[in-house]
């Protein structure tokens, strides 16, 4: 069967439900799987009539997919750096963990996202209050030189609105 035959045969069966568009792009852009992109189409979707020997012009309609929001995950840390608690990406607040006791500053690395307020708690003593935006991964770094103390308790207090992650390294 050639292909003429087989395109015919899925039209008139209603399977071939694409359109064919013009040439590809002048300069397409290669992205890894499950990468997003930032560019929005300069033109809309071209459609095509569609049309057999046998039977009058249709015009089929080509959906553009949404773009999905960004995940939210774990914020990246520097060369040299240790990890010494993390948690999330998640949503509402939580007691994470305890950093122990050591001479280097600590760094707190926190990406959120949802309208609301976060705060990063470090008992005994450290209150760090920020502003999360909808639809937006707000991110924040802080350096602490805290000299040596005690075993530091580090608690999130967001709301449910508020998606978070939160890296602390020394």
């Amino acid at each position: 069967m050639t292909i003429r035959r087989v395109a015919l045969l899925l039209i008139s069966t209603g399977l071939l439900t694409v359109a064919c568009t013009a040439g590809p792009p002048a300069d397409p852009v290669t992205e890894p799987r499950g990468a997003t992109s930032s560019a929005a189409p300069t033109e809309p979707p071209t459609v095509v009539p569609t049309q057999t020997p046998t039977e009058t012009p249709a015009e089929t309609t080509v959906a553009t997919p949404s773009p999905e929001p960004s995940r939210l995950r774990l914020p990246g840390m520097d060369a040299g750096t240790k990890t010494v608690l993390k948690a999330g990406p998640r949503k509402g607040s939580m007691v994470v963990g305890d950093v122990p006791p050591g001479k280097d500053e600590l760094w707190v690395l926190f990406k959120c996202r949802g309208q609301g307020k976060a705060e990063i708690i470090l008992e005994p003593g450290i209150n760090m209050p920020f502003t999360c935006l909808d639809d937006v991964i707000s991110p924040i770094m802080n350096r602490l030189d805290l000299g040596e103390r005690k075993t530091l308790t580090v608690r999130v207090q967001a709301p449910d609105t508020v998606e978070w992650a939160l890296r602390v390294t020394r």
